[in-house]
């Protein structure tokens, strides 16, 4: 393939991006030769749009004894173009049955979304070989159309950023026939023939085996990757549609329980997968899933259905699946002396100046109150966490509700609001404080 002839595949690809005048395109920058292509190409369409804010990112794992010198080779290649770039050490923890490649990967992706801007496009290296190698490897993990859908052109990504892969459809012969055509700098990593590593088994032993058999055997797998992934978008289409007819009497984060009747079982699972993922949560197992859809189905009004997953749990309440991430770090018994508290993942407490001015002390904890509390304008008192229930909180949630006390007789909640233990003798604050916080259960 000609230099110009893989230019104009770049250009079909990224002209499919409806990119904005100012929005940031970075290159992700590996040392191969599919990542220096990536950035040469970008380099050619700057010249003809400089409307854009060109960006490129490599992130050093050391993994490898030179990757240290390797990084200053392709960082002077890479400014060389002019372009501004970002080099840094990424500190990659080991773990116990995880492997670094893929805590690197995690830790990567997240680095890559800190760094660039919210409707960022990052563009990737990733080639054709790279998708039958993940093919192949799902096909291996017994995965469905989703997992076999492999890698997609263009897909959404953090926020409203968008992860390109210009590559996808063209060989690493033909990337390297362009490296080499226009004298590019890259690495040549001595790790990629190490064949106790999966993808580079696949890649030296079992891909040229099959292609020696069936010349076609990979435009073959690529052609199925593409259909899956189309069977995938359809079948993901109808049931979010399905999901959202049954969550309007409901909440948008919640599953309905009686979606799942007279539906088969195949079809139950789906669901279940779908609401899941809307809400960005990784899937369970198989067996954990189906656990889940057995359990629901016998379900009471009384049950406490609890089923851990990877960093989360499902549980019920009120004819209705939840997620639940867990609690916040503690809130500890913290004295309020400022109109605005920032507490972490809970989010911001704020407190009207007056309401400070006048209130002889203010302090907050997740501590709740022994005494029975009474409403203003309500007769009858009862504990808090009575009066959490009857506003609808789930059971987990509520000991977990931060508490405000204003002296020894007021108390203030995000949930329920102010509450007194004598309402008869005393009367609430005309203000009240607010919370500013992505908990939407904490919400007044």
């Amino acid at each position: 393939m000609s230099t110009d002839a893989l230019y104009e595949r770049f250009l079909k690809v990224i002209n499919r991006l409806s990119l904005r005048p100012g929005q940031q395109i970075v290159a992700a920058l590996g040392g191969g030769a599919d990542s220096q292509t990536i950035l040469d190409l970008l380099m050619r369409f700057r010249r003809d749009n400089p409307q854009y804010n060109y960006l490129a990112i490599h992130l050093d794992h050391s993994f490898h004894p030179d990757s240290g010198r390797w990084s200053d080779v392709i960082h002077e290649a890479a400014k060389a173009y002019g372009v501004d770039t970002i080099f840094e050490l990424l500190e990659v923890p080991m773990k116990s049955r995880v492997s670094k490649e893929a805590i690197g990967r995690e830790l990567r992706y997240k680095r890559l979304a800190e760094l660039t801007e919210s409707n960022a496009v990052l563009l990737l290296g990733q080639h054709k070989n790279d998708q039958i190698e993940t093919f192949l490897l799902q096909l291996k993990r017994g995965s469905g159309p989703k997992g076999l859908a492999s890698m997609a052109e263009i897909q959404p990504w953090e926020g409203e950023r968008t992860i390109c892969r210009p590559l996808l459809s063209t060989s690493k012969n033909e990337i390297l026939g362009y490296a080499e055509s226009n004298q590019l700098t890259w690495i040549e990593d001595d790790t990629n023939y190490d064949t106790t590593i999966e993808r580079n088994f696949l890649r030296h032993d079992v891909i040229p085996t099959l292609e020696k058999r069936w010349p076609h055997f990979g435009m073959s797998v690529i052609r199925a990757a593409r259909l899956c992934a189309e069977q995938q978008d359809v079948m993901n289409e109808l049931l979010l549609e399905k999901l959202q007819v049954a969550q309007q009497e409901k909440s948008s984060d919640c599953f309905p329980l009686n979606i799942l009747e007279g539906a088969s079982a195949a079809m139950q699972r789906a669901l279940l997968r779908t609401w899941l993922q809307t809400l960005g949560k990784s899937l369970p197992s198989y067996e954990q899933l189906e656990q889940i859809r057995r359990q629901s189905l016998n379900v009471r009004s009384d049950s406490q259905l609890e089923i851990s997953c990877q960093g989360y749990w499902v549980r019920y309440f009120q004819n209705a699946l939840w997620v639940d991430d867990g609690a916040p770090e503690a809130i500890f018994e913290v004295a309020i002396s400022k109109p605005l508290t920032n507490f972490g993942e809970w989010g911001s407490l704020r407190v009207p100046e007056s309401l400070l001015a006048e209130s002889e002390r203010l302090t907050i904890s997740c501590i709740h109150p022994k005494s029975k509390l009474g409403k203003p304008g309500r007769s009858g008192r009862k504990k808090l966490i009575d009066w959490l229930k009857e506003r609808g909180l789930a059971p987990w949630l509520r000991q977990r509700v931060p508490v405000l006390q204003s002296g020894d007789n007021c108390i203030w909640t995000p949930v329920t609001g102010w509450l007194l233990t004598d309402p008869e003798n005393h009367k609430p604050p005309t203000l009240k404080p607010s919370w500013e916080t992505s908990l939407q259960w904490l919400n007044d």
